[in-house]
């Protein structure tokens, strides 16, 4: 059998020759592959369809176990990879429990056909599934998994795809054999192709199974010493199966080969690996002949000795009747970097034209008897025009001036003398440095062009898609920008206020995968420069807000310098005046003329800094000490009008700094008696305001509601802290315990919505998310609160809320993904009480006091560690390989 790189030579589908295998009287074999490069051995052996394994996966791409790490993205990313090696033989990948609820199943159905996957099975394991063949696994409802199949199926009828679902039960080891086989009758009565009985121990249920649910195919998984006996090919095909996959075959003989190789060489220094495998071999096996033909096709092959012999013409020319020579000196360069280096070379050279020719009208001015006053913004005559004054740069640096003029000689005067000429005077008084804006100047009519940073070039289509991404998906939870605006007169405006879109943007562009770590790293020094700079304008303002909104991904909350940036954010906006926009002329060196619009435009960015301010305080944990200004001047704008696009963010921020401001008081352990009746009071008074706000905001619009009940989160979280003796606790935490809920239910629907949520949320919408999450894990856990409150459904909600972090992750391991696998690890613990105690007593948090609302998540994260340094080394010592459980996550 032939293959070739990446190019189907059938005109059917992979799908439709997986189907029509499955017809056949011959079992069709499916060897396990993990990556790119078993994947080539199947094909060079010559197998006619592969087995993407889950567990395998999750090894070579994550080095995790298979208890739920992997997310759709990962698997999706990786089964893509090795479908379209060759596309013309059928890949068939694990989809785990299709990631989700219905809704997460169809996305994941669809993101499969799109990959070119042939079939796919969907388990009925809870969200934090685990490897078939350990125990403790624990299954879904019949009606649950019944849904997942049957979401598969009509996206897969939406779609017009032919790919092949199969259904997959684990339910043979925790509720029996006749139990297992309901499910796969429902699961077939939904739309399922193919049954998958996992975990087969005797003959006699593999022969049942198949007999049962025929003419419905059955899978074998054949995993060498794991649950089901190691029967052979003939005997499966004599049970009855008409496919079988061999999920280790690759992995656990590269595990033994690999370390063996390892051992000799720390031993020996030599691999001893065999001589017939060359460099040359290797990349044979991954495609080289394929990958040169086309290059070899296109190229001179005028210096081979066979060639000059026979002619003086290369065959590529003799075949394109072109001119053949050879050009020692040519060297190719890449026609697009070469025109965008031009461009910015000369927009460089204008920069420094115009700022020689201001240097020698301020030395000129220096050297005139009367020094006149600069001219308004805005009036004839000056030096920029209205429309971008709104972002004059205001330059904070300090004043050198070196031109002659600055000497002062002190002429002999009479001291009796009520006259002062204008010559004295000059020399008599220090004179105003006024520095002409460095930052470049808008154009009136920008030119729609490649834009370069660093190494990064966006052509003009790149470009719109990604800015009408950000006007459709993000611009809705910040709408700070003109969206009417093009997004080249933001980079005529403000460079780094563009990249800055350009990178929330590409935080979910599917097409170009490596662009957000590339605009993480550039976008990320343009910002420091422009710090250096000391020029800032009201877009340097701007974009720090969309850049504290949506910052790049991490992995550990230490690094992060959002928070950092946020006091930064705020120190420019006060500089400038921001929080004055009625008086900004006491924070410039030149006269602003600012008209209506421009005003509000000022008003609105102060309004953002607020907000995003706020909200990342109480995201963060983190005290902001900041001041809200009640001058008569700035009383116009600091109270919103109710037009303003701001005003219920800024009510609703406002009312969570009031909360943070009355109960964040650091209380030591005990002492909370001498406060309960104050305490009480207070969440008399800061209820009733909330309520209020909720009478008049309340079914505006779901993201509203959404903010609310944030509000009442941030609230109630305080609850935790108090005594358990305090009058009226219980009830309050059961309202804490149904505001977390409603919150993590409300953005799943939300989610599910044409806009969805997760996708382009806000960081603050994540940290709110990820703090209701742990407020549900801690009382569920609580050995009291769990026989008040409606477990059950708790329970449900919170293995869900971990699907919606794994979807709110950007990149591999950054905060939201690890967040969510920390709660499936306290999900999985065998004694809940870890985290919640036993008594009402132990509900209340001692690790952690001092991080606001989001104590209750530190506490946990406390917990955590402490957990795994008491337990690690029983861990280690255990000998229970059929239940061992490992996690070796660190998070600070």
């Amino acid at each position: 059998m032939s293959h070739t790189n990446g190019h189907s030579s059938s005109s059917i589908s992979c799908a439709t020759k997986l189907r029509q295998r499955l017809e056949s009287n011959e079992i069709l074999v499916a060897p396990g592959v993990y990556e790119g490069f078993s994947a080539r051995i199947a094909l060079e052996v010559g197998f006619e369809c592969l087995y993407m394994t889950g567990a395998g996966t999750v090894a070579s791409k994550l080095g995790q176990p298979d208890l739920g790490f992997a997310s759709l993205n990962d698997m999706r990313e990786h089964a893509e990879m090795i479908a379209n090696l060759d596309s013309s033989v059928p890949l068939i990948a694990d989809a785990d429990t299709g990631y989700g609820g219905p809704n997460m199943v169809a996305r994941t159905v669809a993101q499969y056909h799109r990959s070119g996957v042939a079939g796919l099975h969907i388990e009925d394991q809870i969200q934090t599934k685990r490897c078939g063949h350990l125990g403790g696994k624990a299954v879904v409802d019949v009606e649950t998994f019944e849904q997942r199949i049957a979401a598969a199926y009509k996206t897969r009828k939406e779609l017009g795809s032919d790919i092949v679902i199969i259904a997959r039960t684990d339910a043979l080891q925790t509720h029996g054999f006749d139990e297992a086989v309901r499910r796969l009758q429902a699961a077939v009565k939904a739309g399922a192709d193919v049954g998958f009985l996992e975990g087969i121990n005797t003959e006699e249920e593999a022969r049942q199974v198949c007999k049962i649910m025929a003419p419905t195919p059955m899978l074998l998984n054949m995993v060498e010493h794991g649950a089901t006996p190691s029967w052979t090919l003939a005997e499966a095909a004599e049970f009855g199966f008409k496919l079988i996959i061999f999920p280790f075959a690759s992995i656990g003989p590269a595990y033994q080969a690999i370390k063996d190789v390892f051992v000799q060489m720390k031993a020996t220094g030599r691999t001893g690996l065999d001589k017939k495998f060359t460099p040359k071999k290797l990349l044979t096996i991954v495609g080289l002949e394929q990958a040169t033909a086309l290059d070899n096709a296109l190229r001179c092959d005028l210096a081979s000795a066979q060639v000059l012999a026979e002619s003086d013409y290369c065959t590529r020319c003799t075949r394109l009747r072109l001119d053949c020579r050879i050009d020692d000196g040519f060297r190719r360069t890449r026609k697009r970097r070469q025109s965008t280096d031009l461009e910015s070379e000369i927009q460089s050279l204008r920069e420094q034209l115009r700022a020689t020719q201001s240097n020698a009208s301020t030395s000129s001015q220096h050297n005139e008897t009367n020094w006149p006053v600069p001219a308004p913004l805005g009036t004839p005559g000056s030096v920029f025009n209205t429309m971008n004054q709104t972002d004059a740069g205001l330059n904070f640096s300090p004043v050198r001036n070196d031109s002659p003029a600055a000497s002062m000689n002190f002429p002999s005067t009479t001291l009796g003398s009520s006259v002062t000429n204008d010559a004295d005077l000059e020399c008599l008084t220090t004179r105003p440095g006024i520095d002409p804006p460095t930052q470049h100047r808008a154009s009136l009519f920008p030119l729609r062009r490649a834009r370069a940073l660093g190494n990064i070039i966006l052509q003009i289509e790149e470009i719109d898609e990604l800015f009408n991404m950000y006007i459709k998906y993000n611009h809705p939870y910040l709408p700070l920008i003109d969206e009417k605006k093009s997004p080249h007169e933001y980079y005529e405006r403000s460079d780094l206020l563009f990249w800055v879109i350009m990178a929330v943007a590409a935080r979910r562009h599917k097409s170009q995968p490596t662009l957000l770590p590339r605009l993480a790293r550039n976008v990320t020094d343009l910002l420091w420069k422009t710090l250096r700079s000391m020029s800032y304008s009201i877009s340097t303002i701007r974009a720090f807000c969309l850049l504290c909104t949506w910052p790049f991904p991490t992995s550990s909350s230490i690094s992060d310098p959002t928070f950092m940036l946020v006091g930064t954010m705020l120190q420019m906006s006060t500089q400038m005046g921001l929080h004055c926009a009625f008086d900004a002329q006491d924070f410039t060196k030149v006269p602003l003329n600012l008209d209506v619009s421009e005003h509000s435009e000022w008003a609105q960015t102060w309004e953002a800094c607020n907000i995003v301010a706020i909200s990342l305080s109480i995201g963060c944990g983190l005290p902001l000490f900041f001041q809200i200004y009640e001058s008569p001047s700035a009383s116009q704008f600091e109270s919103s009008p109710p037009e303003s696009p701001f005003y219920l963010r800024l009510q609703l921020e406002r009312f969570k700094l009031r909360v943070s401001l009355s109960l964040a008081r650091p209380v030591p352990v005990g002492a909370e008696a001498a406060l309960t009746r104050e305490r009480s009071t207070m969440y008399h008074l800061l209820n009733s305001d909330l309520d209020e706000l909720e009478k008049r905001f309340s079914g505006t619009s779901g993201i509203e509601d959404w903010y609310l009940m944030a509000a009442r989160l941030h609230l109630q979280a305080f609850y935790l802290f108090d005594h358990h003796e305090m009058e009226g606790h219980k009830s309050r935490i059961v309202a804490l315990f149904s505001t977390a809920y409603n919150l993590v239910d409300l953005s799943q629907r939300l989610n599910e919505g044409p806009q969805g949520l997760f996708d382009y949320c806000p960081f603050f919408c994540y940290q709110t998310y990820v703090n209701a999450a742990f407020v549900l894990l801690k009382i569920l856990t609580n050995g009291f609160f769990n026989t008040i409150i409606d477990a059950k459904a708790g329970k449900q909600l919170l293995e869900s809320s971990i699907t919606g972090l794994r979807q709110m992750s950007v990149v591999n391991n950054d905060l939201p993904a690890r967040l969510g696998d920390i709660i499936g690890f306290f999900c999985a613990l065998p004694d809940p009480a870890v985290v919640g105690g036993v008594t009402i007593r132990d509900l209340q948090l001692k690790q952690v006091r001092n991080r606001l609302s989001m104590s209750v998540l530190y506490d946990c994260l406390w917990t955590w560690r402490r957990h795994f340094q008491t337990h690690q080394s029983d861990t280690d010592r255990s000998n229970n390989t059929q239940d061992k459980f490992y996690f070796s996550l660190t998070f600070q």
